[in-house]
């Protein structure tokens, strides 16, 4: 146990050198702050950009998580009438089905 615990240490300190001259700065890298670094954002690599080339993105919907939820709730309602039998049951199922294609329409809609 002690000879695995020297050559482990021994090893340790002979890669030691190898691994922390990872960090070093190399010589072409800018000291202090620069403008290229204070950028936020992505960076073009052509000066110019084309009229042509703009692309429209669609619009970001909000408000998505109230059609998901009615159609969550919806299939679990569905999954609860299943459960109950007679009338009640389907009352729930038919119900169920109602919030979630309404849930559904909502969301594909708009």
């Amino acid at each position: 146990m002690r000879f695995l615990a020297i050559g482990s240490f021994a090893l340790a300190v002979l890669a030691l050198p190898a691994v922390s001259s990872g960090q070093q700065l190399t010589q072409n890298a800018p000291k202090g702050p620069t403008l290229q670094a204070a950028a936020v954002g992505f960076r073009s690599t052509e000066a110019k950009v084309d009229a042509s080339t703009k692309i429209t993105a669609a619009p970001i919907r909000r408000n998505q998580g109230q059609d998901v939820a009615l159609m969550v709730v919806g299939v679990g309602a569905m999954i609860v009438g299943a459960l109950v039998e007679d009338t009640a049951g389907t009352i729930i199922i038919i119900g169920g089905a109602g919030m979630a294609l309404y849930g559904l329409y909502n969301y594909l809609a708009y």
